[in-house]
C-alpha cells in the first residue's frame, strides 16, 4: 500500500490593506511629478502662443504700417491741404473704419502711369480701406480686421486677423523746433486663448472666463509719418511723381 503524504506549504500573499497603502504611496509620489509635467506644459504651450499671436500682430502692424508710409492724396485745386486730407476715420467704436489713398508698388508699371495726355502723365492711386467687423458667428467675442484695396475698378479683400480685440488709427500733431510735425499712432491688441477650438461653444466661453490664466493678450504701438505729407509740409524735393495727377480709382476725373 503506497501512503501518499501531504505536507502543507504555507503560501503568502498580499491583503487588501497593504495593496491599499502601496497605491497611496504611489499616489503621493506620482501625484506631485504628474502636476509639474503639467505645468510645464501649458507654459510651453502658452508660450509657443504667445510667440504666434506676437507673429501675427507684428504681420498686421506692418501691413498698416507700410500703407500709411505710401499715404497720399490727391492735391485740391485751391493748393490748400491739411492732415486731414490724407486720412478719413469714420463710424463709432469699436467698429471704425479707416480710408486713404496710397501710392501702388505691387502694380504693373502701365497700369500705374497712363498715357501723357496734354503733356500729363496720370499716376492711378490706390484707395485702401480698414474696417473692423464682427466675426461669422455672432458669439465669438473678438473682432476681425479686414483690408480692402481698391485699383482702378477691382476691389481685393485681406482679413487680416480674426482675433481683434482692439485697434485704432490715431492723429497726432506735435511742435518741435517751432515747426509742426504730423504722426500717426497705430494700436493694435490681439487675443488668443489656449485650448480652444471654437470660441463659440458655450462651456469654452465659460472656461475663458474661468481661466483668464489660459488668455494670450498681445499689444503694439506704432508711429509712422506719410512720406508724401512731410514732403509737401517741410517743402523738400520729393520724387517725380510730384509732377504727374494723381487719379483716385474712385472717380474718373483727376485732381491735380
Amino acid at each position: 500500500m503506497v501512503k501518499l503524504v501531504y505536507k502543507s506549504i504555507k503560501r503568502r500573499a498580499f491583503t487588501l490593506i497593504e495593496i491599499m497603502i502601496v497605491a497611496i504611496c504611489l499616489a503621493i509620489l506620482i501625484g506631485p511629478i504628474f502636476l509639474l509635467l503639467r505645468s510645464g506644459q501649458h507654459s510651453s504651450l502658452k508660450g509657443m502662443m504667445r510667440i504666434e499671436t506676437t507673429v501675427k500682430a507684428r504681420n498686421v502692424l506692418q501691413r498698416v504700417y507700410a500703407d500709411l508710409k505710401m499715404a497720399c492724396f490727391p492735391l485740391p485745386y485751391s493748393s490748400y491741404y491739411s492732415f486731414c486730407n490724407v486720412l478719413q476715420k469714420e463710424g463709432y467704436a469699436p467698429y471704425y473704419t479707416y480710408k486713404f489713398h496710397i501710392f501702388p508698388v505691387h502694380q504693373n508699371y502701365r497700369e500705374i502711369l497712363q498715357e501723357s495726355e496734354k503733356g500729363v502723365i496720370y499716376r492711378n492711386l490706390s484707395f485702401v480701406t480698414y474696417k473692423i467687423e464682427d466675426n461669422d458667428d455672432p458669439k465669438i467675442p473678438l473682432k476681425k480686421l479686414v483690408r480692402y484695396e481698391t485699383f482702378k475698378d477691382k476691389t481685393t479683400k485681406q482679413v487680416l486677423t480674426d482675433r481683434l480685440n482692439f485697434f485704432e488709427i490715431k492723429e497726432i500733431s506735435l511742435k518741435a523746433d517751432e515747426k509742426e510735425q504730423f504722426y500717426y499712432l497705430i494700436s493694435l491688441r490681439l487675443v488668443d486663448v489656449l485650448h480652444t477650438k471654437n470660441l463659440s461653444d458655450t462651456e469654452t466661453l465659460e472656461k475663458i472666463r474661468n481661466n483668464p490664466q489660459d488668455i494670450v493678450v498681445a499689444d503694439f504701438f506704432d508711429v509712422v509719418y506719410p512720406e508724401y505729407f512731410r514732403a509737401l509740409w517741410n517743402d523738400k524735393k520729393i520724387s517725380p511723381s510730384w509732377h504727374t495727377v494723381l487719379k483716385s480709382p474712385l472717380t474718373t476725373e483727376a485732381s491735380e
